[in-house]
């Protein structure tokens, strides 16, 4: 369900284009974040003792934990209010850059990959939903517009960031200061979103759905980890079989969803905006574009 205007947002808070720059900010360390490790994992094999399947979860570990968290951290926002699910997402990965600087183990550098992906499903979401209800009509165009360009700068950045940071090796510290560059940029970004980002919420929030939150998580799952470790395995049979099974749990996430909706309850995924080719578009491109990011960062 598309957020609705509160009677805060729509007061139009003359320092909305401060607090977007805040927004922006989280969103580009988020899509850094995913691409910037691919450069440092040959370091990190050597420095850690890492095995490829620990190569592959340090990588794929923070988009599962987002993926799986993207969802309910946008319904969380809607009911507990935006900055503050921002605010817990920002500090929560800015913590778990910490761990992941610091990790002794390849064990702990992928515990921490996994938390900072979880933190980031509660910061990314509440980006545009806050650029959504914070903007009036006309003037949102050109704040998405804004996003969309530095999605795109922050994508193929990730790579090119760590590179530079590997080969400057600051303080001697090899790969790690490519987490440990999100400290001081999420304590920034945690104190701008204080002064510059304005509290929203749904006026009605809708009851969180833990049966959709639960049903879409196995679909998921069964989707996206045999996709991270199939490769390292050899695609063995159970591999497909998770996959082709996550497509029925799927249907019954659907089918859970248009019950929620007959019945009056808000759905976490409103079905009736697929059938609007602009939002199928969108879709459809987004999932063309960073479908392609990991891999061209991974070459």
């Amino acid at each position: 369900m598309a957020p609705r205007f509160d009677s805060a947002a729509v007061q139009y808070d003359p320092r909305r284009w401060l607090g977007l720059a805040v927004l922006l900010l989280a969103a580009a360390i988020d899509l850094i974040d995913a691409t910037i490790v691919n450069i440092a994992l040959p370091t990190i094999r050597d420095d850690l003792g890492a095995g490829a399947a620990a190569l592959e979860w340090i990588v794929a570990g923070y988009s599962l934990t987002f993926a799986l968290g993207l969802i309910t951290g946008g319904r969380l926002g809607d009911v507990f209010g935006r900055r503050r699910i921002f605010l817990i997402g920002v500090a929560g990965f800015t913590l778990a850059s910490l761990a992941a600087g610091l990790a002794w183990s390849p064990a702990a550098l992928v515990a921490a990959r996994f938390v900072q992906g979880a933190f980031a499903a509660l910061m990314v979401p509440q980006v545009l939903s806050t650029i959504n209800v914070s903007f009036p009509p006309e003037e949102r165009p050109k704040a998405y517009g804004m996003y969309g360009t530095f999605a795109g700068i922050a994508t193929v950045s990730g790579p090119l960031l760590g590179g530079l940071l590997m080969q400057g090796d600051l303080f001697g510290l090899d790969w790690r200061p490519i987490f440990l560059i999100n400290l001081p940029v999420g304590l920034a970004t945690f104190v701008a979103a204080l002064l510059f980002v304005r509290e929203s919420r749904d006026e009605h929030p809708p009851q969180l759905d833990l049966t959709g939150v639960g049903i879409v998580t196995v679909a998921l799952l069964l989707l996206l980890y045999p996709l991270v470790e199939g490769h390292e395995l050899g695609w063995p049979a159970w591999t497909f079989a998770s996959m082709a099974a996550s497509l029925p749990v799927l249907a019954l996430f659907a089918a859970q969803q248009a019950r929620r909706a007959r019945r009056g309850d808000a759905p976490l995924v409103p079905l009736g905006l697929f059938r609007e080719r602009a939002f199928g578009g969108g879709v459809l491109a987004g999932l063309t574009f960073f479908s392609a990011s990991p891999a061209s960062s991974s070459s």
